[in-house]
């Protein structure tokens, strides 16, 4: 229903008919942009299309989701009346084999936006990176604002790379809203096929928050945003790890626990730190044992007391400390 659009298509290196489709679309509507690249996946075709785009607003739509009519229309009138950065939607999900409809599970951390509030990292520094999914398909975004805060897509990841884009914007943005109407179905095809998906990238998912961490540092707002940050990382890897097969949660859980839990500072934190006592409890569990004594210990159904969780946590990271410097002790002696 919103007009004046301009539509760029993106053909990232397709092998099928899928660019003679677009044109003759493009001879049907004069509104339609096709920019045509060598294979180089959704990050740097979304980046290209931003850099083609004339548009005074942008969003990010994938191929294989669908839309409400009134879609741009709804989001783009919210914008412009309330001088958003960022303007976000709800969604539900498309089951593309059963062709059915669910609704997304409830998000506690969007009701920030509850009646029409505007907010920003500014007033809910705590909970502005968890209050939607880190999906950029479902935001309009201010151009303006984009190219300012030089925000891109990660291009050399597989997976996550929208998620990057979409949490450095809300950390920056200083005018977010929502029109609370579900406008866009995000089609999934099986769980099983989403499984793979993590089973093969897995490993690319904490060096995203990484670099999540390193560009809010940048910008002088990892402090400010220190909690949210932590409780969106480690809950993110949790969810992921929770995807995986019991061969990939060992090695996934052997990456965080070796390579990123101190860097993405995990380590050195009270149980009130955290949002959810299950995570918590996974990041305890991370500091004190290896995958397999925690998975024996998870089979025994043994927990973590949330009254001894702060004491575990410190605890553990002493430990940790005492195993490096002894690692790197013995590694000295023998050279």
């Amino acid at each position: 229903t919103l007009k004046d659009i301009e539509i760029i298509c993106v053909d990232d290196g397709s092998t099928d008919t899928s660019l003679d489709i677009l044109r003759i679309y493009q001879k049907q509507d004069l509104r339609i942009r096709i920019i045509t690249q060598t294979n180089a996946g959704p990050a740097i075709a979304r980046n290209n299309g931003f850099k083609k785009a004339r548009g005074e607003y942008v969003i990010f739509l994938d191929g294989d989701d669908f839309f409400e009519n009134d879609m741009l229309e709804k989001l783009y009138n919210e914008a412009v009346q309330k001088d958003l950065d960022i303007t976000i939607c709800d969604y539900d999900i498309y089951h593309n084999k059963k062709s059915t409809f669910r609704a997304n599970s409830v998000n506690p951390y969007a009701q920030i936006y509850d009646c029409g509030v505007v907010t920003s990292k500014n007033e809910q520094p705590d909970r502005i990176l968890l209050s939607t999914t880190g999906a950029a398909w479902n935001k309009l975004f201010k151009k303006s604002f984009l190219i300012e805060k030089e925000l891109s897509f990660l291009g050399d990841v597989m997976m996550f790379e929208d998620v990057y884009f979409t949490v450095c914007a809300l950390a920056f943005a200083e005018r977010v809203g929502k029109v609370p109407d579900v406008l866009l179905h995000h089609r999934i095809y099986s769980t099983q096929s989403r499984a793979r998906t993590f089973k093969k990238y897995y490993s690319q998912v904490p060096e995203v928050y990484l670099k999540i961490k390193e560009f809010l540092m940048k910008g002088g707002m990892y402090q400010p945003l220190h909690s949210a940050f932590l409780n969106l990382s480690a809950s993110r890897c949790y969810h992921v790890f929770n995807l995986l097969d019991s061969g990939s949660k060992e090695k996934f859980w052997k990456l965080l626990n070796e390579e990123y839990y101190q860097k993405l500072d995990w380590h050195e934190h009270s149980a009130e730190d955290f949002d959810n006592p299950e995570i918590c409890e996974f990041i305890a569990n991370m500091e004190l044992y290896t995958y397999k004594q925690y998975q024996k210990r998870c089979a025994m159904g043994k927990h973590i007391d949330q009254d001894k969780m702060n004491m575990k946590l410190k605890q553990g990271h002493r430990y940790r400390r005492l195993r490096e410097f002894c690692a790197s002790y013995f590694k000295k002696k023998k050279k």
